[in-house]
């Protein structure tokens, strides 16, 4: 798909004589977006499992794990709201919400490794999986991050900064 869209942006700029500098960075950077959105839908599905499995275990799930998805949710509506109305603002408030996410993600990281010796076979493995959905969900939160940071270069023209965006 990522290829796909690559060409059709190529096909485009060799058609086109004189196109605006918004619209080449719309061009090239939609490609990087649409390959983005595509990891994080490979990222959802995984976490989807691991829910899946929970629930048909009866397995109570760490607090945080919700909490984060709730938030990721928030963040890929807000990056493509962002995308499609080229708003800067938008890009800037998304990369303020990954930081909330990866506060998240360590938490439950250690809050589950706290004990996960002294766990039964099965629950060690099942919390091993908790895990594995807080680096998914918390690699969602890096990716909207990222698609934001590239909305705001399309609308724009100025790379953020992390100082700027509120990030370390």
């Amino acid at each position: 798909m990522f290829t796909e869209i690559e060409e059709k942006c190529l096909d485009l700029l060799l058609e086109k004589d004189m196109l605006k500098e918004k619209d080449i960075r719309t061009l090239f950077v939609s490609a990087t977006i649409a390959q983005k959105f595509e990891r994080m839908a490979d990222h959802a599905n995984r976490v989807a499992r691991i829910g899946s499995w929970a629930r048909e275990d009866k397995l109570d799930v760490p607090s945080e794990l919700p909490e984060m998805a709730d938030v990721v949710h928030k963040m890929v509506q807000e990056v493509l709201l962002c995308y499609i109305t080229d708003s800067p603002q938008k890009a800037q408030e998304i990369l303020k919400r990954d930081s909330q996410v990866d506060y998240l993600d360590d938490v439950l990281s250690k809050k589950l490794l706290s004990d996960l010796g002294s766990q039964d076979s099965a629950r060690a493995q099942m919390r091993a999986q908790f895990l594995f959905g807080g680096r998914f969900l918390e690699r969602m939160g890096d990716l909207a991050a990222s698609i934001a940071k590239r909305s705001y270069f399309i609308a724009t023209g100025e790379r953020l900064k992390p100082e700027a965006s509120g990030i370390a």
